[in-house]
């Protein structure tokens, strides 16, 4: 058993929500040893969780009013002010609310679970939070001590959660309208609703598989047309490059052809370009040894030219000194019993006629015959 409760809200127990197991899970921000009214009515063998379940794990308040065994963790709407116009708030207490990731290893194990709430204003958030740790099948019976309208901000009234249960396949078995205000209610699982319910889903997904095949087999017929519109494509297709591959051997027989008779006439042309080599390299050969005899010939010109113009140059000197020795001998014989003879000058007594040197040899210069074409 799942009792929640905040503090001074009294569970209901009896012939309506029926009574406490040995083995509960007490949520609430009181313990057994404060108490209340709430506690009243737990075995002594419970479990008690300082905490209430919600969507999130968050810290929050408990709000406590003037009015006996009236609690909550919102503040109150227009429509209790109204049901109790001298309605105040006396104090507030800290509160954890446990989020289905933290609440899930607090709760039983491989067991039904019966849950009793009493939280004014947060019905649906706990039993969102049970369903999903439990599942609506683990739960066998809910008790709920509710406000007939929506007296917190943020809640919702009998009737609304009373729709949200039976969307899960709950039904009522039983309520208690002493406090026609704060009726509590007693749900069990509607196993006719949750067989509808199953045959609906298996319905659904028959029908959804059958659609399933139904376009899948829609599908294969139109891809077999399609294919049947490819295959005599391609048999089209293959026809033409049947007809376009002979049409290709023959141009390419006589494109060989032509290529054999280009290969043969590029074989002779290479022949002929190798003799004309040949011929251009002897040329060449030749013309470069004539080149050679010119310039050895053009240094023989210059040394020849240089070297007359060196003897007439030395002529031009040695002229007047021929000449006045030559006056010189002609008075020596005139008078040559009659005075000694002047000593004739160095130059003219010492001069001898140099000797012409010839062209220099170039040892550069060989002359080569025409070999033959390495």
């Amino acid at each position: 058993m799942l009792m929640i409760c905040l503090d001074g809200a009294a569970l209901a127990t009896g012939p309506v929500a029926g009574h406490p197991s040995p083995q509960t899970v007490v949520f609430s921000p009181d313990g057994p040893e404060a108490g209340s009214d709430s506690m009243t009515q737990v075995p002594p063998g419970l479990h008690h969780i300082a905490a209430i379940p919600g969507p999130v794990t968050v810290e929050c308040e408990v709000l406590r009013y003037n009015m006996p065994g009236l609690a909550s963790l919102a503040d109150p709407t227009a429509d209790l002010l109204d049901l109790l116009p001298g309605l105040k708030e006396t104090g507030r207490r800290p509160v954890q609310r446990l989020g289905p990731k933290d609440l899930v290893a607090l709760l039983p194990t491989g067991v039904d679970i019966t849950v009793h709430v009493n939280c004014p204003g947060a019905e649906a958030e706990v039993m969102d939070a049970l369903w999903q740790c439990l599942g609506p099948d683990r739960i066998t019976r809910i008790t709920l001590h509710c406000g007939e309208a929506a007296f917190f901000k943020g809640s919702k009234g009998r009737a609304e959660i009373e729709q949200m249960l039976r969307a899960r396949s709950y039904e009522q078995t039983g309520h208690d309208r002493t406090d026609p205000d704060w009726p509590v209610i007693c749900f069990q699982p509607d196993l006719k609703a949750r067989q509808i319910t199953a045959l609906v889903a298996r319905v659904n997904e028959l029908s959804a598989s059958l659609a399933t095949t139904l376009a899948a087999q829609a599908g294969a017929e139109a891809r077999a047309a399609e294919l049947l519109v490819q295959s005599r494509s391609l048999q089209e297709a293959k026809d033409a490059a049947d007809q376009s591959l002979a049409a290709t051997r023959a141009e390419h027989d006589a494109i060989r052809q032509s290529l054999a008779a280009q290969q043969t006439a590029a074989a002779d042309a290479i022949l002929k370009r190798d003799a004309s080599l040949a011929e251009l390299a002897l040329a060449a050969r030749m013309q470069a040894m004539q080149a050679l005899d010119l310039r050895d010939l053009r240094t023989q010109l210059d040394h020849s030219t240089r070297e007359r113009q060196r003897q007439e140059d030395l002529l031009r000197k040695l002229t007047p000194r021929l000449a006045q020795a030559a006056a010189h001998l002609h008075a020596l014989h005139i008078g040559e019993n009659d005075a000694p003879a002047e000593p004739i000058g160095k130059d003219v007594a010492q001069a001898k006629p140099a000797k012409l040197p010839g062209p220099p040899k170039d040892k550069k210069r060989r002359k080569t015959k025409p070999g033959p074409e390495r």
